[in-house]
This record gives C-alpha cells, sequence and structure tokens, in this order.
C-alpha cells in the first residue's frame, strides 16, 4: 500500500492500559522483532505497559509502548513501529501525537532516541519539542519539559557504577558549569580564586593528585578579573562540585532537610547544596576559610553557612538528614588561618597518625549522635604514605570506626581522577614497586535499616 490510497482506508486508534492480555500480543511482538530497535516490546515484561495501537481497515497495523509513572511523575514513551506497507512520516507523526495526548497528567515526557532508527528519531522528537538532555552510546536521551526535571537522570547515566571516572566529556562539562557558578559567585562577593579560596599553597609535596596545572586568578577593587597566572604544586586538593551534587541529590531524603560537613573545608559541597535547595551546615577549624566561604554563598540566604569550630566538640543540632565530609588527609596539605599558622585543633599538624585518626574520628562520633536514624553517613577519603611509603590504612580504618559505630558500610564508590601526572611519577616510583594512587574512595554508610531506603528516597524513575 503507497501512501496515496492511506486517504482512502479507515485508520483506528486504541489505547490500550496493557499490551499483555489485550489480544494485540502477538502481533506487538513480531512487529517489534521484525523491526529490530524496537524488540524489546516482544518481552512479556515490557508488555505490561500502555500502549496506542494503529488498525487500518480492521487490520493491525503498528504501536507504541508507553508508561504513566505516577510515583516519580513521568510519562515514559517506549517502543514504536508501523508496518512498512502503511508506514508515512504523517503517519508516524500522528502515532506519537496521540501517545502525548495520553499524558493528561502533564507530567515531564521522557524518550530514547536512535538516530539509526527510521521511526524514533532526535529530530523527530525536537519536532514536538524535546529537548536531549544526554547523548551517549549514540542514543539522545530527551526530554519534553524542563530540564531539570531529569537532572536526577543525567547524573545516574554519568555516574551508573561504584567507578566514576571524571575524566570524560559529560562529567568534566557539567564540573565546569559549577565552577562557572561558583567563580562567579566569588567574583561578585571579592573574593580571590574563589574554588581554591584561602587554600592556595597549601600542598606539601611534588607527588599527588595536587601535581597539576591550576589557574589562579587575581581580582582589582572593582571586581574584575585583571590577571590570571599558571602554577605547578601549588594549589590545594578542592572537592570536585559535580561529585557535590550527585551526593547531595542521591542522598538526601525526599523530604529534604538538612546538611552537615564536620570538616567543611572548601566552597564547593555547601555552594552546591543550597543551589539544590538544601540547609547546609558546616563547621571549620579556620576563620579565613569560613569567612570565605560564607561570602561567596551569600546569595543563598543563609541556606548554607560555615561556622568557626572545633569538629570534635561542635554541636550542629539534632534532625540531620545527610553527613557528608571530605576531611584533611594526613600529612598531605598545610591548612593556614589569617595569621600564617595552623590553628589549635587543626587535625593536620598532629604528630602522629593516630594523633590524627582520633580527632578526625572524635568528629564523625559527633555527627553520627545528631544524624536522624534512616540516614546516610558520607565521607569522600583517600590514604597518605608514612615517611617508610607504606600507607596509613586510613581508609580502611574509616570503614571499621563506621561499622563499629552501628552503621552499615552501603556502598564504596572510587572517584576516578586524571592519570597523566600518576605517569610521570610511576617512572620514579615503579623502581620502588609502589603504583601512584589516582583515585580517592567515598564510603556511603546508613544508619538504620536498610531496608527503609527505598521509601526514604525518592525513586528515579526509567533510566
Amino acid at each position: 500500500m503507497n501512501a496515496q490510497s492511506l486517504f482512502d482506508v479507515a485508520s483506528k486508534w486504541t489505547t490500550l492500559p496493557k499490551v499483555l492480555g489485550s489480544g494485540f500480543e502477538k502481533a506487538v511482538a513480531k512487529l517489534a522483532i521484525q523491526d529490530g530497535i524496537a524488540m524489546r516490546a516482544a518481552r512479556k515484561n515490557m508488555q505490561i505497559y500502555s500502549a496506542v495501537i494503529l488498525q487500518i481497515d480492521g487490520e493491525f497495523a503498528g504501536f507504541m509502548t508507553f508508561q504513566k509513572n505516577h510515583e516519580v511523575r513521568e510519562f515514559c514513551l517506549l517502543q514504536s513501529v508501523i508496518e512498512p506497507q502503511y508506514y508515512t512520516k504523517d503517519l508516524y507523526r500522528e502515532l506519537v501525537a496521540t501517545v502525548i495526548a495520553e499524558n493528561t497528567e502533564g507530567y515531564p515526557a521522557v524518550i530514547t532516541t536512535d538516530p539509526k532508527s527510521k521511526f524514533e528519531t532526535p529530530k523527530l522528537f525536537e519536532s514536538f519539542g524535546f529537548k536531549t538532555y544526554l547523548q551517549m552510546s549514540g542514543f539522545h536521551y530527551m526530554v519534553l519539559g524542563d530540564l531539570a526535571d531529569v537532572r536526577m537522570k543525567l547524573l545516574a547515566h554519568v555516574t551508573m557504577t561504584n567507578v566514576w571516572n571524571t575524566v570524560k566529556g559529560d562529567w568534566l562539562r557539567l564540573k565546569r558549569e559549577w565552577n562557572n557558578q561558583i567563580n562567579a559567585a566569588g567574583d561578585a562577593a571579592g573574593i580571590q580564586n574563589p574554588t581554591y579560596a584561602t587554600r592556595d599553597g597549601c600542598w606539601q609535596g611534588v607527588n599527588g593528585y595536587s601535581n597539576v596545572v591550576n589557574t589562579r586568578r587575581s581580582i582589582d577593587e572593582n571586581g574584575e578579573v585583571v590577571a590570571t597566572t599558571k602554577s605547578h604544586n601549588g594549589n590545594a586538593s578542592v572537592l570536585d562540585p559535580l561529585a557535590c551534587e550527585v551526593i547531595a541529590r542521591f542522598f538526601m531524603p525526599k523530604a529534604g532537610g538538612r546538611i552537615y560537613n564536620p570538616f567543611g573545608g572548601g566552597v564547593q559541597f555547601g555552594f552546591v547544596a543550597a543551589a539544590c535547595g538544601y540547609q547546609y551546615l558546616a563547621s571549620e577549624i579556620r576563620q579565613n576559610q569560613v569567612d570565605a566561604n560564607n561570602a561567596i554563598v551569600s546569595q543563598f540566604n543563609g541556606r548554607a553557612r560555615w561556622v568557626q569550630g572545633d569538629s570534635a566538640t561542635y554541636d550542629p543540632g539534632e534532625g540531620l538528614n545527610l553527613v557528608f565530609t571530605c576531611p584533611p588527609y594526613y600529612k598531605v596539605e598545610k591548612y593556614l588561618d589569617y595569621d600564617g599558622k595552623p590553628p589549635a585543633g587543626e587535625i593536620n599538624s598532629c604528630t602522629t597518625y593516630e594523633q590524627f585518626r582520633d580527632l578526625l574520628f572524635a568528629g564523625y562520633k559527633q555527627s553520627i549522635a545528631r544524624l536522624n536514624d534512616n540516614r546516610f553517613f558520607v565521607v569522600m577519603t583517600g590514604d597518605s604514605r608514612d615517611k617508610n611509603g607504606a600507607y596509613y590504612c586510613s581508609e580502611a580504618e574509616t570503614e571499621i570506626f563506621l561499622r563499629d559505630q552501628g552503621l552499615s558500610v552501603y556502598n564504596r564508590i572510587v572517584y576516578l581522577e586524571c592519570e597523566f601526572t600518576r605517569l610521570a611519577h610511576a617512572k620514579r616510583t615503579l623502581n620502588t614497586r609502589k603504583f601512584p594512587k589516582r583515585e580517592q574512595k567515598i564510603i556511603v554508610a546508613y544508619k538504620g535499616k536498610i531496608s527503609t531506603i527505598q521509601d526514604e528516597f525518592a525513586a528515579l524513575g526509567r533510566l
């Protein structure tokens, strides 16, 4: 049948609550398998979803399956095919429009499109107003709605497993967007080099993850950036703001609430948390860091706040819904206050690792006591070596400490960093069989019953 003859036949659209049990199961499966790209629609576990069926002169001629997910409030367009002898671009557009009309609740509509498909192409869905929020493995992940509605899906795709590869394009793009926001806020507040505020030059060695070229920014009295310089081994480690967003969004409960950081450090987590709508409190022992951070986040009207205090004794108050921290790594960096000296109680100034560890865990213990039940405690940490080159085993001791406090160690996430500086180190260290370290660990512990997670934390919907 050609396109012209379609004007002489009767087409009928039928909406099914689900394919399974409708009588169209075999017809849908056969056409899906013939198409190849839509073959998932042949599976029984996919035929539990709704569909619009196309019939021409009473004969089955095509379908499109879809799902209304009321729990996460989204409308998912799934697989679609029209029999080749009936297919026209206009008829397929009518099929898509008929399915979209089923979204009577006005949920964000999502679909994964394939440029290789005859039917579900990015160009076709762009014509309906869909926008691509992620391109991956040749597919376009698209939404009809606000991009903010699919932010969690985007973050889930960028992370997906317990190895977070932070040198991939999408990760770097999203990280850069956050850093641009932090720099703009810092410039507006007159803070020099906002992402590294008060921490330039604190690196103590020539090896490690800080051994990179970084840009320092200078600001004149009018708040204008007037110069940039490059520095090797002169900058502190700073938190990755995209990692901060993933942790905040994934490990905060449905109701949101308060985040506490017992080792406040730089501005990244607080800035991101406040931008995401959460309340953030951090104790930080250095007054200069407290002042710089509070200036940078002033646009959030108090949603993010640092206070000068010792985490081992500071009381953040009851009702914490997430504890996150990225504490110092022993003898890796120097942390100085306005007077150019480490403040009293600064744990990286401890003379032994054991003293450092005990003060670190005292801060953790104080936080755990104030953390609500059925909530996450997240530590982004690493390990350092003693004078003989052996690891202190801080990561392992952290897990054991959390377990002994009654928490469940729930995730071990590897935060994988750039390797180019490690290759240079390897040329020196492999002679002594020392492999350079290019990862940090994110230890995710849970206080409460693991069985409550599915109820307490929001579902992600279809990925």
